[in-house]
């Protein structure tokens, strides 16, 4: 009997202990959670303070360009313009800005440097260059812009669907002080590189209403025109080698884009169903790349096998920096509403637009114009996608896309980045 009352309080005192080492550990990531508050109010406090300390001290060094991404990734028009430059030697001093978790130089090529945008030696480097250079609102939300300085943005859209207005964006993603940072985009960038007049509308609509357009077209799209068979090749083996892609694959791009309420029912694709259906309609096996947008990557697909063992259909390259690589190797691209898919076209290849929640969409983010009015055709439900795939007419499909392109006047024709760089040495000429 005194035994088992023995193991009885030993096991109450056992529970006891638990309790109060939860309560602890909780206590403790409590307070460390006000600690980090705390310590990310105060280096805001202090970041502040230096930045006009060292906006009036600085000097603007003729040669200097600092350079970042809305992802503070390696991509978009910002890595082709810098590529541009040092394919050609150019005598430009470089400083890429990143965020303090991908300083480490993962996907960036061995030669650049990197900085954390937000620390004093990022403000030294930002103050100090004479070109800014980003590819959305991106130094808006950092840096005052100094009288001599140049800000040149890029965008990350092309002939983009989804509406952009200024009640939108701050609205649902950004908040009133987010108001205050388009403010000053709209009226500290000096330059908005377009791609055709299609763009100019929309952007004179929106952020940049005074601001000057140079419609040189998109650095980024430039890959989607390449023939050399050594590019290719190297692009494609290194992404089969990172993903386990069997080599004999062709690949189809989903990539959908980021709304309110995005659920995984909205993305309901059989991919054994649509790989299938592909390779009847196009010859060949299919594997499918998923790509989530940075702010719904949070929504986890879980990677489908196909009956046979080992034979995967789904591969998750959400973690792969920049799209262009991804579409120049893309047999078939599919997204809901994304502007990825307007670069896409350029290359002339079949593409689907997969979008189960239009309705919702159109109510709370808007279209610009129909969906209908673009090369791609349309599917609210995973058997209309099927049924469009099996349906597809490719040369009905090519004087669509031709068409679309003499619509907007795009002018992307694979030598972009030569045009753009040009015209930066016209800004601020190199000294030899």
């Amino acid at each position: 009997m005194n035994r088992l009352k023995n193991f009885k309080k030993k096991i109450k005192k056992m529970f006891r202990q638990v309790r109060r080492f939860i309560r602890r550990r909780k206590a403790y990531r409590f307070v460390m959670k006000g600690v980090r508050v705390v310590k990310k109010k105060v280096r805001k406090v202090y970041l502040g303070y230096m930045s006009k300390r060292i906006m009036e001290n600085s000097k603007i060094v003729p040669n200097k360009i600092v350079i970042s991404t809305n992802t503070f990734t390696y991509t978009c028009n910002p890595k082709y313009i810098y590529e541009e430059i040092i394919r050609r030697r150019l005598n430009y001093r470089i400083v890429w800005l990143v965020n303090r978790k991908n300083t480490k130089k993962f996907d960036y090529p061995d030669n650049i440097r990197l900085v954390p945008i937000n620390s004093v030696k990022g403000l030294r480097e930002v103050y100090s260059a004479k070109i800014w250079i980003d590819n959305g609102i991106v130094f808006s939300d950092y840096f005052d812009k100094k009288e001599g300085q140049i800000h040149i943005q890029t965008m990350h859209g092309s002939l983009g669907i989804k509406r952009l207005d200024n009640a939108v964006l701050c609205r649902n993603a950004r908040g009133k002080s987010g108001q205050r940072v388009v403010q000053r985009e709209s009226t500290e960038t000096d330059y908005v590189i377009t791609n055709s007049q299609f763009e100019e509308d929309v952007f004179h609509s929106v952020f940049w209403k005074e601001t000057d357009m140079v419609r040189l077209g998109h650095a980024r799209t430039d890959i989607l025109f390449t023939t050399d068979p050594y590019q290719i090749a190297e692009i494609r083996e290194s992404l089969f080698e990172r993903y386990g892609i069997p080599v004999h694959k062709k690949l189809v791009l989903y990539a959908p884009t980021h709304r309110t309420g995005l659920t995984i029912e909205n993305l309901s694709i059989d991919y054994k169903d649509m790989a299938d259906a592909l390779q009847r309609k196009f010859g060949g096996e299919f594997a499918v790349m998923i790509r989530m947008h940075k702010r719904t990557k949070n929504i986890v697909l879980e990677k489908e096998e196909c009956d046979a063992p080992g034979e995967q259909v789904l591969y998750d390259v959400t973690d792969y920096p920049d799209i262009q690589e991804l579409m120049m190797v893309t047999t078939v691209g599919i997204t809901d509403y994304s502007s990825w898919i307007y670069d896409y076209v350029l290359t002339r290849r079949p593409g689907f637009i997969f979008a189960t929640d239009l309705e919702r969409y159109n109510t709370n983010t808007g279209l610009y114009y129909p969906l209908e009015e673009t090369p791609f055709p349309v599917c609210q439900s995973h058997k209309q996608l099927i049924e469009k795939i099996e349906a597809f007419d490719n040369e009905r499909f090519l004087e669509r896309v031709e068409e679309f392109l003499e619509e907007k006047q795009s002018v992307d024709d694979g030598c972009s980045a030569k045009r753009i760089v040009d015209w930066i040495q016209q800004l601020a000429p190199t000294v030899e």
